[in-house]
């Protein structure tokens, strides 16, 4: 089958063609727009192939990636503010210094995947894997990362501000620097998880697993360890 090619593509997606289902594992996209604009909606590549594609520096604002594969997939410094990835399998990719500002990506594979960097701010990643992840320098503030699984992830120096983490696996979790202000780690497991330097003001880590986790530096000022007392 002749591989599409990024001219190809763009094609298409002007011309309002259905992309979905699309076979473009190891296509070389580099720069491509598919994204919304005043005239045109973004492209819809849902379940597409994308294994092993070069995305670096794409604009894929809105764009629908729901179920598509994305493994190993290059998309380094692209813009995905906004963008559909729902159970999607991001699983070892590049996605540094990506704008995911809001984006949906519930149930995402994003084992082993290279979030550094990346602005994912307002963003809904719960119930996604993130084992092993590189989230250093990260952007979360106000996400959405209930029940996710971040077990042995880097999150050195991330804002994590208003956050919600409720009930999140956080084992062996590098958060040492990092920023937890105002976050809901409720019902987490912590467990041998680094918090050296972090800074964790009105924090809630009520009913949390909390052994063996590395405390040393952190400003703990008004953060929650114990339930309300009943009145």
């Amino acid at each position: 089958m002749e591989r599409i090619t990024k001219d190809h593509l763009t094609s298409m997606f002007l011309a309002g063609d259905n992309l979905c289902g699309l076979n473009l594992r190891g296509s070389d996209l580099r720069g491509i727009d598919l994204s919304s604009g005043t005239e045109r909606v973004a492209a819809r590549l849902s379940c597409a192939n994308l294994t092993r594609s070069d995305l670096r520096g794409s604009r894929l604002k809105e764009v629908e990636l729901v179920s598509a594969d994305l493994r190993l997939a290059n998309l380094e410094d692209s813009n995905l503010f906004g963008a559909k990835l729902s159970q999607a399998d991001l699983s070892e990719a590049n996605l540094r210094g990506c704008n995911l500002i809001g984006s949906v990506c519930e149930g995402v594979n994003m084992t082993g995947t290279n979030l550094s960097g990346t602005n994912m701010r307002r963003s809904d990643l719960k119930n996604s894997s993130m084992v092993g992840a590189i989230l250093a320098y990260s952007r979360l503030m106000g996400a959405n990362i209930n029940n996710a699984d971040l077990t042995g992830a880097n999150l050195r120096y991330a804002n994590l501000q208003y956050a919600s983490l409720v009930g999140c696996t956080l084992k062996n979790v590098d958060l040492s620097q990092a920023d937890l202000s105002f976050a809901d780690l409720s019902n987490a497991d912590l467990s041998g998880t680094s918090l050296r330097g972090a800074i964790m003001v009105s924090a809630n880590f009520q009913h949390s697993n909390l052994s063996e986790v590395d405390f040393e530096g952190a400003d703990m000022t008004d953060a929650k360890f114990t339930p309300d007392a009943p009145e």
